[in-house]
């Protein structure tokens, strides 16, 4: 990142738009190459050898950057905070008679997934508390909640709660998804629903709390309650949708396939002496399909070899869009071979 590395290349940490996915960051590298190399070699130093296990580790830190909005106001977040009635049920300290608890016993502060975990198991009981008390349910937006969240951890009653954040590896999260009933409204692949390709920790939140009244109402209906979630759950949960929405990007194939034709691609690949391997061939072996770290790995492995071949056909380096990389990728995809069918 730009505070702990050099000046002379972009800050990989710096948050940028929505549209900026893996995708755009591979096509990002991919045309940005041929000057790093330069830059470089100017340096004395080599290009160094990214294996493609590194490359999904570069990537999925590159992205978790991108998993937590922009830093939220204290200021913002107090007048949220009273404009959406959370003062009325919660006091600093003293609690609220008939109220929830106060602020200095919220522990679920310092912890976003734990702030989640905690208001979708809580809805129901606002929900009640706030009709009692004639309020109207207020939808967030998800700055609004990054504001409350950084109001209530600048409070001098919570500034000792500790502040953590972590994700699972556990591959518990499907499951949990489809165990606790979500897969009744939320139907199909998650990876499918643009509305989740850019989603963060708080957008997560802000969107369950939202929806809270109508699946209230869905609940009541079926007669059967809201799932309970403990935070282990919760974060297996997210670590799923995060998972799911990381590579979410759908290319078309036989648009990458003209890219692949469009970029020369072919002046190298999948014709006799074009001094590239075929690419049927080297996909052959591949039991995973290729992402876009993937070709992190390949343009750092094989790129300054590669621009040297282009140099000496006199081919240019092929500059590619977010959109042409997610084609590409299709593309290339498409080329592997098929699974076999299950024996019976």
């Amino acid at each position: 990142m730009g505070t702990d590395g050099g000046s002379t290349a972009p800050d990989l940490g710096r948050a940028r738009g929505r549209n900026h996915t893996p995708s755009s960051m591979a096509s990002a590298m991919w045309n940005h190459a041929p000057s790093m190399w330069a830059s470089m070699d100017l340096k004395g130093s080599k290009p160094p050898s990214i294996t493609e296990e590194q490359a999904g580790d570069l990537f999925a830190y590159f992205q978790s950057i991108r998993y937590f909005d922009k830093p939220g106001d204290a200021a913002r977040g107090a007048r949220v905070f009273t404009a959406s009635h959370c003062a009325e049920c919660h006091a600093r300290s003293t609690p609220v008679a008939g109220g929830g608890p106060s602020i200095s016993n919220w522990k679920a502060a310092g912890s976003p997934l734990v702030f989640a975990q905690q208001m979708w198991n809580h809805a129901p009981q606002m929900q009640a508390a706030m009709a009692a008390r004639k309020i109207k349910w207020v939808s967030l937006t998800g700055s609004e909640l990054t504001d409350l969240l950084v109001y209530v951890q600048s409070l001098p009653e919570t500034r000792g709660v500790i502040r953590e954040f972590t994700l699972t590896s556990r591959g518990l999260g499907e499951s949990l998804f489809k165990e606790k009933g979500c897969f009744a409204c939320h139907q199909g692949k998650m990876a499918l629903d643009k509305r989740l390709t850019s989603a963060t920790v708080t957008d997560f939140s802000v969107a369950m709390w939202n929806h809270a009244p109508l699946m209230a109402a869905q609940s009541k209906k079926s007669g059967q309650p809201l799932p309970h979630l403990e935070a282990q759950e919760m974060q297996e949960i997210v670590s799923y949708l995060w998972d799911t929405t990381l590579f979410a990007e759908q290319g078309n194939a036989a648009r990458g396939e003209k890219a692949f034709a469009k970029k020369n691609c072919t002046t190298c690949h999948n014709q006799t002496g074009g001094g590239a391997p075929d690419l049927k061939q080297w996909l052959s072996g591949r039991t995973d399909p290729l992402r876009p770290f993937s070709i992190m790995s390949v343009l750092w492995q094989h790129g300054p070899a590669m621009l040297q071949g282009m140099k000496a056909k006199q081919v240019p380096w092929p500059l590619f869009t977010q959109p042409e990389m997610t084609d590409l990728i299709a593309y290339l995809n498409s080329l592997r071979p098929k699974a076999a069918p299950p024996a019976e």
